[in-house]
C-alpha cells in the first residue's frame, strides 16, 4: 500500500510542478489587447465531442493551432477572445455577434496534427432571448454501454436563471439531467441531488428525468459535497476537476474509483469534489455522458476509455467573493453534559446540544459577535467575542477544563482542499507554493481530554501519520490539552487509500510516539461513514470530507458523570 501511496504522489506532484521554472529565468509575453465586449445572455456549453475551435458568423475566435503528434499544445497563441487560443468548457457569446433578429451561427470543431481543416465540425444556429437567458449544451449523447466509445453529441437549449436568491445568505441550485442510455455502469434514468451522506436535498430536485431540469431551490451558502443518485440508489461520479489527481480511473461497471494494477483495488467511492457555494450564487449540477474516465480491465496493464454518465457543477451567474458572511457551528465535547451555544443571544440550535454532537451552521454578518455557553437551565457558563470576516468558518468547541468547568474555545476551520507545499519555508522567492485538492480527505486533531497532558495520534501499531501530499505529520504529534494547531493543521489522507486505523499514544517532549493507551478504542475508516445505508450493502472502507477527531473524556474517571476517554469524529462539510 505504501507503494501505491508513493506512486500516486509522484504523478500528482509531477503534474503540479510540471511548469516550475528556475526563478532566474522569466519570459514576458504581451497578450493581445482584449476588446471591450458586452456579454449576451447566451452561453455555449462545450461538453460534446472534443471541440477547441470556434467560429461565429464566419468570424474565427480561436487560433486554429494544431497540437503535436501526441495531442499536446506546446505553445499558446492568444486571440482577442481566448488567452490560450482555444475554447474551453463554456463560453458566453459576445453581444456583438448576436444579430438584430437575435440569431447567431455557430461552428465548432477540433484541430489534429497534420490536418489543416477542422475535424468533428458541427454547425448550428442559436437564438438569444434577453428575457430568458439560455445555455446551449452540446453534450455527448447516445448509447455507451460496455466498452462502447461514445462519439455522438446532441444540442440542448436549456434556460437558466441569473437572478440571485431571495435571501442574500443563500445560493440557488438545480439539477439538469442530460444523461443517456445504455450506460457502461448502468448509471441512467431518473436522477436526484443528494448531500455527501446521501440525504436527498429537496423534493424539487428528486427524480429528474432525462432531458429535463428541476426548479431552482435555495440553500444556506457554505461548503458542500453534492452527489447525484440514480433511482436505485447508486451514485454517479463527477467529471474530474484536476487531471493530475489521478481520480478518474474507475471500475467500468460501477463508476467507483480504483487504484493499483493487477490486482486493481476498488475504493467503492465515487469521485465527488468539495466546493464552496457562495452567497448570492446560482448553480446547475448537470448530468451527461463523459469519456474522461478510464478503466483497467482484469489482466490488462493499459487503461482504456470508459463512457459513463457523470456530473459537473456549473455557475449560472458570476460568483462574487464573499466579503460579508461567515459561519459558526458548535460541538459538545463534554461527556454526560448537555449545553446550549448562542450567538448574540440566538441559539445555534433549538434544544440542548448533547455529547459528541454538532449543531448546524449559523450564518453571521461581518463584525464582532458575542458567543455564549449556557447549561440546560440557562445559566451562563462562558462567553467570548468572535470577530467574523467574509468567508470565515468557525467551530465553538465545548470541553471540560482542568477543574472540570466548561471551556468555550473558538477554532477556525479551512474547509477547502488548499494546501501549501514549498521547499522554501520563508515563501519569499515568488514561487508557487499553494495547491488545491478537489476531493479532500483531511483531518484535524484535538486533545480535549481531562487527564492526558499530551497525545500523538497514529496509525495502527504506532506508525506515525503522514500527509500523503506533503509527507508532514507534525499536526498529529505532541498535542497538548486544549492546544489548537494553526500552522498546517490538517493531515490529508489519500481518497484512494484512506484511513485504516487511528490510535492514541501518550507522548512526551522528545518522546514519539510514546506509550500506547490501550484503553482508548481505536477508530477505523468505517467510523468516518455518516450513513452506511447509502452504499446499499457495498460499504467502502472510509468516506472523504473535512473532519476533526478529538480525544474526549478521562483516562481514569474519578468523579460521578465522568466518561472514559474516547475519540469523537466531527464532519464539517455537508
Amino acid at each position: 500500500m505504501q507503494a501505491v501511496k508513493y506512486f500516486f504522489l509522484t504523478f500528482l506532484l509531477a503534474g503540479l510542478w510540471a511548469c516550475k521554472k528556475d526563478k532566474a529565468d522569466y519570459l514576458f509575453q504581451e497578450l493581445p489587447q482584449q476588446p471591450p465586449l458586452t456579454a449576451s445572455t447566451a452561453r455555449l456549453m462545450n461538453m460534446g465531442r472534443t471541440a477547441t475551435e470556434l467560429i461565429i458568423n464566419d468570424t474565427p475566435l480561436t487560433s486554429f493551432v494544431q497540437p503535436n503528434i501526441e495531442g499536446y499544445y506546446l505553445d499558446a497563441r492568444p486571440t482577442p477572445y481566448f488567452q490560450n487560443g482555444r475554447m474551453g468548457a463554456s463560453y458566453t457569446i459576445p453581444q456583438r455577434f448576436i444579430g438584430a433578429n437575435g440569431n447567431a451561427h455557430i461552428k465548432i470543431g477540433s484541430m489534429i496534427y497534420g490536418h489543416k481543416e477542422l475535424i468533428y465540425p458541427k454547425e448550428f444556429d442559436i437564438h438569444e432571448d434577453v428575457n430568458n437567458p439560455t445555455d446551449f449544451y452540446n453534450v455527448l449523447y447516445g448509447p455507451h454501454g460496455g466498452t462502447t466509445l461514445l462519439g455522438d453529441d446532441s444540442l440542448f437549449a436549456i434556460p437558466r436563471s441569473i437572478s440571485p436568491p431571495a435571501n442574500p445568505e443563500h445560493f440557488r441550485i438545480r439539477l439538469l439531467n442530460l444523461g443517456s442510455a445504455p450506460d457502461a455502469a448502468s448509471l441512467e434514468g431518473d436522477m436526484s441531488l443528494v448531500f455527501a451522506d446521501g440525504t436527498k436535498v429537496s423534493a424539487a430536485t428528486n427524480n429528474v428525468v432525462s432531458g429535463k431540469y428541476s426548479d431552482y431551490i435555495e440553500l444556506p451558502y457554505g461548503t458542500y459535497q453534492f452527489k447525484v443518485m440514480t433511482n436505485d440508489g447508486r451514485l454517479l461520479p463527477a467529471v474530474r476537476v484536476n487531471a493530475e489527481e489521478l481520480l478518474s480511473t474507475v471500475n467500468r461497471t460501477t463508476g467507483t474509483m480504483t487504484t493499483g494494477n493487477n490486482p486493481v483495488v476498488d475504493s467503492r467511492l465515487t469521485y465527488a469534489p468539495v466546493r464552496t457555494f457562495q452567497p448570492g450564487g446560482v448553480y446547475t449540477i448537470m448530468v451527461c455522458a463523459s469519456m474522461s474516465f478510464s478503466s483497467l480491465d482484469a489482466g490488462s496493464s493499459v487503461a482504456s476509455p470508459a463512457g459513463i454518465n457523470s456530473y459537473r457543477i456549473i455557475a449560472d451567474n458570476k460568483e462574487a467573493l464573499n466579503i460579508t458572511y461567515g459561519r459558526l457551528q458548535a460541538v459538545n465535547a463534554m461527556p454526560g453534559v448537555s449545553v446550549s451555544v448562542s450567538a448574540d443571544n440566538k441559539p445555534l440550535q433549538e434544544g440542548a446540544l448533547t455529547f459528541a454532537k454538532a449543531t448546524a451552521y449559523k450564518t453571521l454578518v461581518n463584525g464582532t459577535h458575542t458567543i455564549q455557553l449556557t447549561d440546560a437551565s440557562g445559566k451562563k457558563l462562558a462567553e467570548q467575542a468572535l470577530t467574523i470576516q467574509g468567508s470565515d468558518n468557525y467551530t465553538a468547541w465545548v470541553y471540560p477544563g482542568e477543574n472540570g468547568q466548561p471551556v468555550l474555545k473558538l477554532v477556525a476551520n479551512n474547509l477547502s482542499g488548499n494546501f501549501y507545499l514549498s521547499s522554501n519555508p520563508k515563501g519569499d522567492d515568488g514561487s508557487n507554493d499553494q495547491y488545491t485538492y478537489s476531493m479532500p480527505f483531511k483531518v484535524r486533531f484535538l486533545n480535549l481530554s481531562t487527564d492526558v497532558p499530551e497525545v500523538t495520534f497514529t496509525e495502527a501499531n504506532g506508525t506515525l501519520l503522514n500527509d500523503f501530499l506533503s509527507f508532514r505529520g507534525s499536526c498529529s504529534q505532541h498535542i497538548r490539552r486544549g492546544q489548537v494547531i494553526t500552522d498546517q493543521p490538517y493531515i490529508f489522507f489519500s481518497p484512494l487509500t484512506g484511513i485504516k486505523k487511528l490510535g492514541i499514544y501518550a507522548s512526551q517532549p522528545g518522546v514519539l510516539p510514546g506509550d500506547w493507551i490501550q484503553d482508548i478504542p481505536q477508530l477505523s475508516g468505517t467510523d468516518f461513514i455518516a450513513r452506511p445505508e447509502l452504499y446499499a450493502g457495498v460499504i467502502p472502507a472510509y468516506e472523504t470530507g473535512v473532519y476533526t477527531v478529538a480525544l474526549t473524556g478521562s483516562l481514569h474517571p474519578k468523579n460521578a458523570g465522568e466518561a472514559a476517554a474516547s475519540m469523537i469524529i466531527i464532519k464539517h462539510n455537508q
